[in-house]
């Protein structure tokens, strides 16, 4: 992958909004909650992008 640190921070984010979720939900901050969810959904799918961005290699083309 050539771009593993990229898809790493974005993993980190991800990491970092659920622990604020955490603490939200402890606070009981629903729209708080609410507008992290939607973020990290949005993160998950940024993850999932680039990962199809990147190139395949022999043994993933040749698994089909």
């Amino acid at each position: 992958m050539y771009f593993r640190d990229h898809i790493t921070k974005k993993l980190e984010n991800l990491e970092a909004k659920l622990k604020h979720i955490e603490f939200h939900t402890t606070r009981g901050n629903k729209d708080e909650i609410i507008k992290t969810k939607t973020q990290c959904e949005d993160l998950v799918e940024e993850i999932k992008a680039a990962i199809q961005r990147e190139p395949m290699t022999s043994n993933e083309q040749n698994r089909y």
